[in-house]
């Protein structure tokens, strides 16, 4: 066998018997040997088998002599510059012109400025860095960019309107945890192919009149933890195939009863822990293809305003939460959706969903389910939100539990049959929907599943298949 292959197997040593293990460089063009540890000296024989299968499966990092950045790691085919979690003030130096993927995250870095990438990108992550402001032609020309990640950057604070225009085939979009407490009219126009828009956990107190008319494919829209305290008419104009719409943990006291309009194929929408007393039935109404709805954590009033939601809740076939009464306090603690008839009796028909909307719309008249990413990931689902019970969470519905009206608690799962898109688990927003959430959409205290750490530990695992 040739020196410096280690005997993992009989098949390995006949197979690269003569194939001598590459050396690794550091960004100094110094040869360091292949992944040279001080810790790895007690299993020398098993780290260079490790070492050995991944220089078969990655090939050999580029040296810095032949384009890579001073402390950074560079791959080939698809050309990716790893920078990560190296205190980096600005955008590191001599990036190839040729890079598909760069990973800046976790650096101080400030500013991002035209000219620091090339049009070539395909994947940019810049999340937890501290950058205060972005020049609006950054990203002119970037018609391949596909997933651009900004968030954790919490003194950005503002955005110009024309930051993202021309990115045509942007699919994902990240901007939680940036500070912004208003978004321009225009931020997102023409951005037709986005899928996944993060902007939870900033101070959004206000979305513009149809903000949102260009993301015609957007899919799912995170909007939870701001401080909008309303939702205008014209608020999600244009989302026709919205999925998701999480809009928990804000400072909502009303919904216009035209702010769904657009959302006939949404199947999943949380309102919990905001400060609504009443939601019309008409505003709900046009959501055709609702399967979860979350409104626990609001001061519901259960009076005669509320009639209407009551009627629409008892039509719902689908997933509830419970909708506590606040008010009056004959009915405090009181479930609306369990209320009788006869507690409307002197109420206005005119507050009736028959006379505002007309009757629930039949089965025919659903959108079809559609195939999408599960919101959860396979180890959430583990933890609490399908597989295995967790305290105070409710069973899941049984089949002919379905064709009753609104169950409270229903634990919240991927549909049977939806393939998974495993791209997606590598995207942690994707599915830490409440990470920083202090209850869950099903009950008050603390979450018994959610991970407390939040997007950074997923962030690194999705890294690690990238650079071993």
């Amino acid at each position: 066998m040739a020196q410096g292959i280690p005997p993992c197997t009989e098949g390995w040593a006949g197979l690269l018997g003569s194939l001598p293990v590459p050396p690794f460089w550091t960004a100094d063009g110094k040869e360091t040997g292949p992944l040279r540890s001080s810790s790895r000296s007690s299993g020398g024989v098993t780290w260079r088998c490790l070492e050995l299968f991944l220089f078969l499966l990655l090939g050999l990092a580029i040296p810095a002599s032949e384009g890579c950045p001073v402390d950074c790691v560079c791959y080939p085919s698809p050309m990716t510059v790893s920078c990560q979690s190296h205190n980096f003030l600005t955008i590191p130096e001599g990036i190839p012109e040729d890079s598909e993927r760069i990973f800046l995250q976790n650096n101080q870095i400030s500013l991002l400025l035209r000219g620091h990438f090339s049009p070539s990108i395909v994947t940019l992550w810049v999340y937890s860095n501290n950058i205060t402001f972005i020049d609006p032609e950054t990203f002119k020309d970037f018609t391949r960019l596909e997933e651009l990640d900004l968030g954790d950057n919490r003194h950005l604070r503002e955005l110009a309107a024309e930051t993202f225009h021309g990115l045509v085939h942007l699919h994902a979009l990240h901007l939680y945890k940036c500070g912004l407490s208003s978004l321009p009219s225009g931020l997102f126009r023409g951005l037709h192919n986005l899928q996944y828009l993060y902007l939870q956990d900033n101070h959004i107190g206000y979305l513009q009149e149809d903000l949102f008319l260009d993301l015609v494919n957007l899919s799912h829209l995170f909007l939870h933890g701001n401080k909008l305290r309303g939702l205008q008419q014209n608020a999600f104009r244009g989302l026709v195939n919205l999925d998701r719409l999480l809009l928990h943990q804000n400072q909502l006291q009303s919904v216009h009863r035209g702010a769904f309009r657009d959302l006939r194929r949404l199947t999943l929408l949380f309102l919990f822990n905001n400060t609504l007393s009443e939601l019309q039935g008409e505003a709900l109404a046009p959501l055709a293809a609702l399967e979860y709805l979350r409104l626990n954590g609001n001061p519901w009033s259960g009076a005669c305003l509320a009639r209407s939601l009551w009627e629409w809740l008892r039509r719902f076939r689908g997933s509830c939460s419970t909708v506590p009464c606040e008010v009056p306090e004959r009915l405090r603690g009181r479930d609306l959706k369990e209320l009788q008839a006869d507690g409307f009796r002197g109420c206005s028909s005119s507050e009736s969903l028959h006379q505002l909307h007309g009757p629930w719309p039949p089965s025919a008249d659903r959108a079809p389910p559609r195939d999408h990413p599960p919101l959860l990931s396979p180890a959430e689902e583990e933890k609490g939100f399908g597989l295995v019970e967790q305290p105070g969470l409710l069973r899941p519905p049984s089949m002919a539990s379905q064709e009753r009206a609104c169950s409270a608690g229903t634990a919240l799962r991927p549909r049977p049959g939806v393939a998974r898109a495993s791209d997606w688990w590598k995207r942690p927003s994707a599915f830490h929907i409440a990470q920083d959430a202090s209850s869950t959409p099903f009950q008050e205290g603390p979450s018994p599943w959610l991970d407390p750490v939040g997007p950074q530990k997923a962030r690194q695992a999705g890294l690690a298949e990238v650079e071993t």
